[in-house]
């Protein structure tokens, strides 16, 4: 492991032009851009989306950005995706997991560094759902931070959440309840810890609950950053979704029971074989130091019955520490997704 502030950072891009802002934004924003390195699994076609290489950021920082080139029509959604990104790191001291159409606060990398050190817990993450901007570059500067609250079960059986904005920043990190695949910074002890699942093919809604449950039941705490660091782009019409290849209900329902076996809904005899594949390395571990029932304990998430708590819904903080209106309104977007 580095000994000194490194950081390695993954991006998985499904035919996205803004990738290439946002890594330029990244580096450009850095205070010791040298210092950043990142690893995109960019899933593209080579004749179809050259756009999404007009404003490369190459003559930036070479060297700095490792890819993992895919066709996009091998593309198997985003934990696959996540996994083959992790698959670049090598041995950087900090990780930071993000989205392909982000936007950055300057000096980033000192402020989120400087936060994870405020941590009280050494397994620290920050984690939350960004404010968002429009395209090209328009920020919500005008928005609070936000905390991570569960909202509901979908008919699927997976949760939903959704970013809650607080009425005004904290000076020091705040404890969560959820992680977030979207913007997650940590020692990347983590990543070799608890590593993406790569046996989760076109799952969307489920991907976070699993790694959320891993994580934790391996000793990981969750904290919001209290302040606004990143910015994520909500809206989704400029990129087509990994979804276009081909139908994928069979492989879906199959990851979401994985699932499903994961959080304790279903039990071994009610999946398939192929459900189990390498749960050893993938799944709660038998040895983790916190349990599946201690974290529904603590969340108010009970997913075999499929219950939320009051507590979950406010992400444990009081309802009055929210803007009055609760929540923002482009955050619920991640809702309607499918």
């Amino acid at each position: 492991m580095a000994s000194d502030d490194t950081i390695f950072v993954t991006i998985p891009s499904y035919r996205d032009s803004e990738c290439q802002h946002t890594i330029r934004d990244l580096l450009q924003k850095a205070k010791n851009p040298l210092r950043v390195t990142i690893g995109v699994c960019w899933q593209y076609d080579k004749e179809q989306d050259q756009h999404c290489f007009e404003f490369w950021p190459e003559e930036l920082f070479e060297g700095q950005i490792r890819i993992e080139h895919v066709p996009h029509s091998e593309a198997t959604g985003p934990c696959w995706a996540r996994h083959k990104a992790q698959q670049l790191y090598k041995g950087e001291k900090y990780y930071l997991s993000l989205d392909s159409h982000m936007r950055f606060v300057t000096n980033w990398d000192d402020i989120l560094i400087k936060k994870l050190s405020q941590c009280p817990t050494e397994k620290a993450i920050l984690t939350t759902y960004p404010p968002s901007y429009e395209l090209p570059n328009n920020i919500h500067t005008s928005t609070q931070p936000i905390l991570t609250c569960a909202k509901e079960f979908g008919k699927d059986g997976m949760i939903r959440y959704v970013g809650k904005e607080l009425k005004r920043p904290s000076s020091v990190p705040i404890p969560a309840f959820f992680w977030v695949s979207g913007f997650s910074f940590s020692l990347a002890d983590m990543l070799l810890e608890v590593p993406y699942d790569p046996h989760l093919p076109h799952l969307f809604f489920g991907e976070e609950s699993s790694m959320t449950v891993r994580l934790w039941t391996q000793g990981w705490d969750f904290y919001a950053p209290g302040v606004n660091i990143i910015y994520h782009l909500w809206e989704r019409k400029h990129r087509p979704s990994f979804r276009e290849n081909t139908s994928t209900s069979e492989a879906e329902e199959n990851s979401r029971n994985r699932v499903r076996y994961i959080l304790g809904i279903l039990s071994r005899d009610e999946v398939s074989e192929e459900c189990l594949v390498s749960l050893d390395k993938y799944g709660v571990k038998k040895d983790s130091p916190r349990s599946l029932s201690d974290y529904q304990s603590l969340s108010g998430i009970d997913f075999k019955a499929g219950t939320i708590s009051e507590s979950a819904k406010l992400g444990g903080l009081p309802q009055d520490a929210y803007m009055e209106d609760m929540t923002n309104t482009l955050l619920q977007l991640i809702s309607s997704l499918n």
